[in-house]
């Protein structure tokens, strides 16, 4: 392979790598740490009334497109009533307004519905960041000034109205709140008290208020949603959101001012009540939201599931929880491998065979770090007493292999029932090392003592237990298993970085330590 087309694979694979593992932390908001937590925000609409034993139908507002959340875990909880989820303009003669065009609702209708009527929304909203609260994001449309719709009667108060205001303001700054000001206390003025005649409450208010700003020629909806906090009981409040100068601003009516929404969540704008009750009476809507600190790996990825299904089917997390356990710890093994490989050709560590360190650390994963090195050094210190005994019977390659194979499950067996016998429950987990592996090592250690001297073999099988040490110590890390699991792409940075390893790691540290030495001695 050239150097340019060396290159181009590492750069790829840096690229790709990096790229994926940005984009999931930046944009989808997975969590870098396993232990984060998160909040998320419990919400529920409980819809209450009265049947006169004759049908009956309710539309709610939903949670449906809240900025900066994602809405998950909804459920519609109504005996015997029948259900239907609209997020388009409704028809129906009841219910003509157009406030219903940006919103989502839920319809429940009944045949007959006679004495006290339940019916329950719920919903959870979900931080598509993790760790802030998100803040108010603008509306993607830009509204047109529409017909207010006024009678002669009504206009000719509203146009007075305006008038009187425009005299007394400057801009829309002053203009909205003086505007509001005379809505909120109309009994000292007749016009605003005339245009209120049928307004019940403050979302009444507000939507003329809405009507008397396209009036003047500024672009403006109303805005309901709830304050997310410490408090279980929600109450809706109104806010004004107004187009002007190519930019939107939000007005806060319950204070008068212009401000930006802290912990506000949208529920729904328009003219549009909550609820709406048809064939029933005595109408009442409680709202709660409780909030609820919960794992932010969790928190995640049930909102990848309900905002990004096709990412989640292709993901780990869509295998069954046994099979995810599973590849947890499959996962760990290149990891292993990639540090076997620096120690190896980077530093210049010496071991039995490519790979058996890192099979021995994953046996160590199950025994413990301490139990594990001392089963292991037991069992491998009485393998070669029977290997050495083997060499005397002049045994072929094969033959010699197997004896030592039958030899260390025999002595595994043993040395877990001596250690049950003797209380000491770690010592039954010896039946957990890799056995093959353990006779190879037997094996190879043998070898080597028999032609490079048993000095030599012992540092070798030293250095092996070194680098199982390490490699145990990183494989066992969360922090490393978390990274690995939830971003798998990040091996394709690791992939980038074996392959630059393996073309320019020509001199190994400990060669140059030793060169040194033996130059200086």
């Amino acid at each position: 392979m050239n150097k340019l087309q060396f290159k181009l694979l590492v750069g790829i694979l840096l690229a790709i790598g990096l790229g994926v593992f940005s984009y999931k932390v930046s944009v989808l908001g997975f969590p870098l740490v396993p232990s984060e937590k998160t909040s998320a925000w419990n919400v529920e609409a409980h819809v209450a009334f009265d049947g006169k034993n004759s049908p009956v139908k309710v539309v709610l507002q939903t949670l449906n497109r809240v900025s900066g959340f994602a809405v998950t875990d909804e459920f519609f909880i109504g005996a015997g009533y029948g259900r239907q989820r609209v997020s388009q303009r409704i028809t129906d003669e009841q219910i003509t307004n157009e406030a219903y065009d940006q919103n989502s609702v839920v319809i429940w209708s009944k045949r007959l519905a006679d004495g006290k009527q339940d019916l329950i929304y719920s919903a959870v909203l979900r931080p598509e960041s993790a760790g802030e609260m998100p803040k108010w994001s603008p509306p993607q449309n830009i509204p047109e000034l529409r017909d207010p719709q006024f009678s002669e009667a009504e206009a000719v108060a509203a146009n007075a109205l305006l008038s009187r205001i425009g005299k007394e303001s400057a801009d829309m700054e002053s203009f909205v709140p003086l505007l509001m000001q005379e809505l909120q206390h109309s009994e000292k003025n007749s016009n605003a008290a005339f245009l209120l005649r049928n307004a019940k409450n403050s979302r009444g208010v507000v939507n003329v208020a809405v009507r008397l700003l396209h009036l003047s020629g500024i672009p403006a909806q109303s805005v309901h949603g709830i304050t997310l906090g410490t408090a279980s009981d929600a109450r809706i409040s109104h806010w004004l959101e107004l187009y002007q100068n190519d930019s939107w601003h939000m007005f806060n009516v319950a204070k008068g001012v212009f401000s930006t929404p802290v912990n506000f969540v949208p529920w729904w704008r328009g003219e549009a009540p909550l609820a709406e009750l048809t064939g029933g009476k005595h109408l009442q809507v409680s709202l709660s939201v409780v909030p609820d600190a919960i794992d932010a790996m969790k928190n995640v990825v049930d909102r990848i599931a309900a905002t990004h299904p096709t990412f989640f089917d292709y993901s780990l997390f869509s295998l069954p929880v046994q099979a995810q356990a599973t590849y947890r710890v499959i996962l760990l093994i290149p990891i292993g491998a990639i540090l076997l490989v620096f120690l190896r050709n980077v530093v210049g560590f010496s071991t039995f065979g490519t790979f058996m360190p890192v099979l021995i650390a994953l046996s160590f994963r199950e025994t413990q770090l301490l139990w594990g090195v001392g089963l292991f050094s037991i069992v491998i210190a009485l393998g070669l007493g029977v290997r050495l005994y083997l060499e005397h019977l002049k045994l072929l390659l094969v033959p010699r292999l197997a004896c030592v194979l039958i030899s260390v499950v025999l002595l595994m067996a043993g040395i877990s029932v001596v250690c049950f016998k003797l209380g000491i429950p770690r010592g039954v987990s010896v039946s957990l090392f890799p056995m093959v592996i353990m006779s190879m090592t037997i094996e190879r250690i043998s070898v080597m003592w028999d032609e490079l001297g048993a000095g030599k073999a012992i540092q070798q099988a030293v250095g092996t237990m070194a680098v199982s040490v390490l490699a145990y110590i990183v494989m066992t890390n969360s922090y490393v298993e978390h990274l690995f699991f939830v971003f798998p792409e990040l091996f394709l940075v690791l992939l980038a970085l074996t392959v630059m390893m393996g073309r320019y790691a020509g001199y190994r540290l400990l060669d140059l330590v030793r060169f040194r030495t033996f130059i200086r001695g």
